[in-house]
Order: C-alpha cells, then structure tokens, then sequence
C-alpha cells in the first residue's frame, strides 16, 4: 500500500494512464507534409488524456487519484506538482526511468489542433498492485490504447467492484470488432465525432448510438466539437447544443467533458442534466491556451449554464 493511503480510503475516479507535457505552438494553419510555416511558442503545460480528465474531475469536486508512471526528469517531477496543485493523488503513481512522455500540439488560429504523440515505452500491467488500486475506486477511468491490457485492467476492476469507463477515439478503436470489444469491458463510454465514424456511416444521432449499448455499457456519450454532444442509456437519451463560446485552445476540452459528465453522474443527475453540465464544463475550457489552463469549478459551470438560459454573460 502506497505511503500515506488507507487501505479503507475511498477515491471517487482513478485514473490509468501515463501523464505527459503537452508542448504548444500557434500557427495561422497546421502545415501539410513538407511544408514550413511560422509560428510562435505558447508554452509547455501538463497533459495526457486521463491526467487532463483527472485535473478536470478534481476541480469539480471530485476525490481523484492517478495510476501511471513518470519519468525521472525535470517533466515528470512538473507533472506530478501540477496533480498535487490540481489535489490529484499521487500515491498511486510510477517514477521510472524512461523519458516522460510529450506531446507536440499545433494550433491554428480558430483554435483547432494538430498533435504528435511520444509516449513512454510500453510496460505490462502489474496485477496484483492494480487489483489493490481498483479497491479503492468507485469508477476506473481510462483510454483504451492496448485491448489486451484493458481487458485486463476492466476485469479487474468489476471484480474490485468499480465501475469502467473509458474514452475512445479513431486511433483506440479502428474496427468495428476492435470497438464490441471495448464496449463489452466498460460501463461508461465516451467517443468523439471521429472515434463513432471510424467504424460507422450511418448518421450520427441517439438512434445510431442505441445498438452499443447492446454491447454492455450503461452510458454511450459522443461529442460532437462546437456543435455539443448527444447520449444515450437503455430507458433514456439527450442532446445538448454546444454553447456560443470564444475559442482560444480546444485541448483537452473533450477530457473536460468526460470528467464532468462522471461528475454529474456520481452524484445521480439524469442523462440531460449530465450533459448539460459536460458541454458547459468543456465551453469553458476552451476560453484559454492549454489543457487545464481553463478548468472551471462546479461553481463556474453552474453560473455558465444559468448565464447561458438568461441571455446574460458568464465571468469568471
């Protein structure tokens, strides 16, 4: 047991996932293959898709703790202060010695990106400590990259009794039997645009997403970028229009939506308010340059979406 942590203690979300820095450029457009166009620095900030989602989950009040590995660098020591300012444990956490992982994120001026990943090498999942971990959540959260290695990490959180959820996008899951799979090991599942398309041409409505739940999970909820996001459970189904914002950065917007939509699903909302508050959460986000740059608290969303009914303007 990591120093400092009960064996009782009790965290809303676990996170499993290797953080990484997220490098950021600004460009007036993502340049094509051998082409050079010129741009200007905007920083590094803390990133990865769980590690943002965590951020995300704890500023909205959530219990928070991540499981993955850092390098023993100047990067992984940075991203494990940025946890512990964002109050993300970080008992569960690796420091191993590999480079931290990076990530290379282009963005254009209306504020949509290009990334290129360099993860850290692939490890096998440690059973036993993952099984001690899973005790102590009540929901796993987790991008899907190695199907194997998540069977693994699902089955052994049902059998701690936490529930799965899991964000997949083109890249996770690029067949059709690539995604059964993935929905027959999850209780949650969040998809982009591009993560349905990827295995489906027919249009993307609550219709469409009905059929994979047939596979397993409670909850399928796919966003939709600016245009907002549609969900769907076995008695009930929502769309949310996106809400009129100025985008400055959309990284990590989708990881804010995920991680307030578990929010508002912890603490028993139904699926339209669930999805309200998500694309709330995420409109915020996207008003300034980097993934966490922009999280709200439980309070902003809530003013954001009674400023949005009035007619009047959100401040933060």
């Amino acid at each position: 047991m990591p120093e400092g942590v009960g064996a009782n203690e009790r965290f809303d979300m676990v996170v499993v996932g290797d953080p990484d820095l997220d490098y950021v450029y600004a460009t007036s457009r993502v340049p094509l293959a051998d082409e050079k166009v010129p741009g200007r620095k905007l920083g590094a900030f803390p990133g990865g898709t769980t590690a943002n989602a965590a951020c995300a989950a704890a500023r909205l009040g959530l219990r928070v703790a991540a499981y993955g590995r850092v390098g023993d660098d100047a990067d992984g020591r940075l991203l494990l202060a940025a946890n512990d300012q964002f109050g993300v444990s970080n008992a569960f956490m690796r420091v191993v010695d590999f480079p931290t992982a990076t990530t290379l994120i282009i963005v254009d001026q209306s504020g949509e990106k290009a990334l290129v990943f360099a993860p850290m090498p692939f490890q096998p999942l440690d059973e036993a400590e993952f099984l001690t971990v899973a005790r102590q959540a009540r929901v796993v959260y987790t991008m899907p990259r190695n199907l194997d290695e998540h069977r693994r990490i699902a089955a052994l959180a049902r059998a701690a009794g936490a529930e799965v959820a899991i964000d997949i996008e083109a890249a996770v899951a690029p067949t059709r039997a690539h995604l059964e799979a993935l929905l027959g090991s999850a209780d949650i599942v969040f998809m982009n645009e591009g993560g349905f398309r990827a295995t489906s041409a027919a249009p993307l409505t609550t219709e469409a997403l009905r059929p994979l739940l047939a596979f397993g999970p409670r909850v399928v909820a796919v966003t939709l970028g600016a245009r907002g996001a549609i969900a769907v459970t076995r008695d009930s189904e929502a769309q949310q229009p996106g809400f009129p914002v100025e985008m400055r950065d959309s990284t990590g917007a989708g990881d804010c939506f995920n991680a307030a939509f578990l929010a508002a699903d912890r603490r028993g909302d139904e699926i339209a308010q669930s999805i309200r508050f998500a694309c709330a959460a995420a409109a915020i986000s996207v008003g300034a340059v980097g993934a966490r740059s922009g999280l709200p608290s439980q309070e902003d969303v809530l003013l954001f979406v009674e400023s949005a009914a009035s007619g009047g303007k959100f401040e933060r």
